[in-house]
C-alpha cells in the first residue's frame, strides 16, 4: 500500500525547530519508519500514485481552507484532526463538514464530542488516544523512593483550562500542598515528573457556537505522569474510562469541591495510594505509549 503523511506547512517550522507540536512530528516519524509513508509539509497535496493518505489537522479555526483536490481524489483519505473546535470561525465549521463526509476514516481523540457532535460520521471513527513518548525515556524510570511529598501541577494556566485556574486562584493558601511550576524543558520532562509523589491533569473546555459544550479529551498529561511512575489525580471524563483507566484502580479521582481534600488524603498517606500509582503506571506504560499508537494505525491501514 503506497501512501503519504499530508502535513500542513504551518507546522514545518515547528517540527523542525523541536519546540512545538513535537507529539505529532513524533508519531509521524515512527509512522513514517514503519509503514514508509513521507511525511509531506504541504498545503496543496499532489495524491497521484497513492492508495491512502494521512490528512493532518485541517480545517482549523486559523486555517480553515480545505487543500485543493482533497474533494476528487480517488484516494482513500484518513482524517486525523487535532482539534474539533473551529470556535468563532464559521467558515471552519463548513468545511469541518464538508471533509469529514469525504474522510474515508477519521481518527482522533475527543470520543465523547465526536459522538455528541457528529453522530452521523461515528461509523467512520477510530478513536486514537493521546500517548506518552519516547516510551524508552519514561519506562526505563523506576518509581522514586523518596519523592517530593507535594503535588505538581504542569500546564497551560488560562480560561481554556478552568480547573487550573481554579486551583491556582485558591492555592495561595494551600502552597503546602502544590508546586505549579512555569515550565519544564521536554528533555527533562519525564525525570521532573518522576521526583513527584503525586501530579494534577486537568482537561481544557471544550465548545462550539454549532455543537454547544462537551466533554473535553483527556491531555497528554493523562498519559505521562503515570508513565512518569507518579500517581495521577485527574477529572474522571468517559474518554479516560474508554482507555481502561479507572478511578480508584489506575488515578484518584478530583473534582473543583475535593481537590485539595484528595491531595490532602495522598499525601498524608501516601502508602494507601502506592498500589493505584503501580497499576496505573503498569497499565499506562502497555497501553498507551506512541508504540501503541504505531501499531494501532496498522489496524487502521487495514480498515481502509
Amino acid at each position: 500500500m503506497k501512501g503519504a503523511i499530508i502535513v500542513p506547512k504551518f507546522y514545518a517550522k515547528r517540527h523542525e525547530r523541536g519546540l512545538r507540536s513535537q507529539r505529532s512530528k513524533f508519531l509521524f516519524d515512527r509512522l513514517s519508519q514503519q509503514y514508509k509513508f513521507p511525511i509531506v509539509y504541504t498545503d496543496a497535496p499532489d495524491l497521484s500514485g497513492l492508495d491512502v493518505a494521512v490528512i493532518y489537522a485541517v480545517p482549523y479555526h486559523n486555517r480553515p481552507e480545505i487543500p485543493p483536490g482533497l474533494l476528487d481524489t480517488k484516494v482513500k483519505l484518513i482524517g486525523y484532526f487535532e482539534d474539533l473546535q473551529c470556535w468563532s470561525n464559521k467558515k471552519c465549521q463548513r468545511n469541518k463538514e464538508i471533509l469529514f463526509n469525504r474522510f474515508d476514516i477519521l481518527m482522533g481523540t475527543y470520543y465523547e464530542a465526536v459522538r455528541k457532535w457528529y453522530p452521523q460520521h461515528v461509523h467512520k471513527y477510530v478513536h486514537f488516544p493521546n500517548f506518552f513518548f519516547p516510551h524508552e525515556r519514561y519506562a526505563s524510570l523506576c518509581i522514586n523512593p523518596k519523592p517530593v511529598m507535594k503535588c505538581l501541577m504542569l500546564g497551560t494556566i488560562n480560561a481554556y483550562y478552568p480547573f487550573r485556574e481554579y486551583i491556582v486562584k485558591k492555592v495561595k493558601s494551600r502552597s503546602d500542598l502544590l508546586d505549579i511550576p512555569k515550565k519544564v524543558p521536554f528533555s527533562k520532562y519525564a525525570g521532573f515528573l518522576n521526583m513527584y509523589f503525586c501530579a494534577i491533569a486537568t482537561s481544557g473546555s471544550l465548545e462550539s457556537e454549532v455543537h454547544g459544550i462537551c466533554e473535553d479529551a483527556p491531555p497528554a498529561k493523562c498519559f505521562e505522569i503515570p508513565a512518569a511512575g507518579v500517581l495521577m489525580l485527574a477529572e474522571e471524563i468517559s474518554e479516560l474510562e474508554v482507555m481502561g483507566l479507572e478511578p480508584y484502580t489506575h488515578y484518584v479521582p478530583i473534582t473543583k469541591k475535593n481537590v485539595f481534600e484528595q491531595i490532602k488524603k495522598c499525601l498524608t498517606s501516601p502508602e494507601k495510594f502506592a498500589k493505584i500509582r503501580d497499576k496505573g503506571t503498569d497499565f499506562v506504560r502497555s497501553h498507551h505509549s506512541v508504540k501503541n499508537r504505531v501499531l494501532q494505525f496498522g489496524e487502521i491501514l487495514e480498515r481502509v
